[in-house]
């Protein structure tokens, strides 16, 4: 089942007028707020139900491999419940090829502020899947808790223990994969920049049902900040639009509502199927074989699962299925500023101009290309992803921090980024 339990709470509020359209240097902000994800089925979730690797612990457990989150292993307790977190930190039996590991205490974070945050997370049984620190370029801080097996978009409805090799549907978390895909593409010359039209490039749709001089004005930044001005109620009907066979056909075919365009901002998953379309145009390739050959592939990110439309265009929205270290790499790539081992995989003038605000929003945050600023906490910019599926990014504290989980669609982002701001961001020094 693909709608989301919020979607229509959630698109009651998701029109707001916004500034005018930026030019090239304006900068973005943070994605998916956790609305239309379009909850697809997990797919590619690798060893998804392996279940309670090692010893059970509570919602308290022990943080950063020596337990010097200070919180301690609780005991036998009821460990397979939401909240109860485990630590796998430097755990052998699920080695990684990048990430090297240190202490909280070696990295100038307080491990007291990470014991009381699993203890909130233990208290409020949070469902979270994962929550990962790292700090200066390592892996600091790695727990992963009870999956429950009860949220309607997972066709995975076995409880188990989530262990780091596991894959995770994304959610809206994808919509920072595919920005970062047109700024590859824009740096490649295969698209001009983000001020082109979007309508001029798919000449196969002429002549489009309902067409206007403003919707031919439409353009990719547009898209990317969620102005494009197409009518869409994120959650409402939307297997109209996916099951479609083309469906940025069909998204470009509806009339224009927002007006003028570039002006009002309407949380749109399927305006981010245009951008797919769009690159898949331009590339000749589907995106997910875009992004393995230029972005997955540099960052040592095999196998990667994205869903996709009949037609066999990934979409542009969700759908992308990633382990939680692996989204703490994309993380990490971007506290870099697209710097990667030596090689520039992202422009570092798209990873500035794709998470600065450009717009504002009714959910707890600015937007740009399809990045989040988020109000709650200051210096960071971050993915949103249905349910929790979220990456946060502070390059001045040399931060990445990433959660999985499935919590209440109407609150994740809220209750992630309290945690962040009350125990997280105290802590470090």
């Amino acid at each position: 089942m693909r709608t989301l339990g919020a979607g229509l709470l959630l698109s009651a509020i998701s029109l707001l007028a916004c500034s005018e359209r930026t030019d090239d240097s304006g900068n973005a902000g943070a994605a998916n707020a956790g609305a239309g994800d379009a909850g697809a089925a997990n797919a590619g979730a690798a060893n998804a139900g392996a279940a309670n690797a090692g010893a059970a612990n509570t919602g308290t457990a022990n943080a950063a491999g020596a337990g010097d989150a200070g919180a301690g292993d609780a005991g036998a307790g009821h460990p397979r419940q939401p909240g109860a977190l485990k630590d796998f930190l430097g755990d052998p039996d699920y080695p990684d090829d990048f990430w090297q590991t240190a202490s909280l205490k070696e990295s100038n974070i307080d491990p007291a502020a990470l014991g009381e945050a699993l203890q909130k997370i233990a208290k409020d049984q949070l469902e979270i899947h994962s929550f990962l620190v790292a700090r200066h370029g390592r892996l600091v801080f790695e727990q992963y808790g009870w999956k429950m097996g009860l949220n309607e978009d997972d066709t995975d409805k076995t409880q188990h223990q989530v262990v780091p090799t596991e894959g995770h549907l994304l959610h809206s978390t994808t919509k920072s994969i595919t920005s970062s895909l047109v700024g590859i593409a824009i740096d490649q010359g295969l698209i001009a920049s983000v001020e082109d039209p979007v309508v001029p490039y798919f000449p196969e749709y002429q002549p489009l049902p309902q067409p206007s001089a403003d919707k031919d004005a439409m353009t990719l930044e547009d898209l990317l900040t969620m102005r494009g001005g197409l009518a869409w109620q994120e959650g409402v009907n939307e297997e109209e639009v996916f099951d479609a066979p083309d469906p940025a056909l069909v998204m470009l075919s509806r009339p224009l509502v927002g007006t003028p365009v570039g002006t009002v901002w309407n949380y749109s998953s399927a305006g981010s199927d245009i951008i797919a379309a769009l690159l898949r145009k331009v590339t000749a390739k589907t995106p997910l074989e875009y992004a393995n050959e230029k972005l997955f592939s540099a960052l040592g990110i095999p196998d990667v699962s994205w869903l996709a439309s009949s037609n066999g265009t990934n979409h542009g929205g969700w759908g992308l299925s990633l382990q939680p270290r692996q989204m703490a790499r994309f993380g990490e790539l971007y506290r870099n500023r697209g710097l990667w081992k030596g090689e520039q995989v992202v422009p570092a003038g798209w990873t500035d101009v794709a998470t600065t605000a450009h717009c504002e929003t009714p959910w707890n945050g600015q937007y740009g290309y399809h990045f989040w600023v988020p109000k709650p906490l200051p210096g960071f910019f971050a993915t949103r992803g249905a349910y929790g599926q979220n990456i946060y990014v502070n390059r001045a504290l040399e931060l990445v921090i990433v959660f999985t989980a499935d919590l209440p669609i109407n609150n994740a982002d809220v209750t992630l980024e309290n945690l962040i701001r009350d125990h997280v961001v105290p802590g470090v020094n």
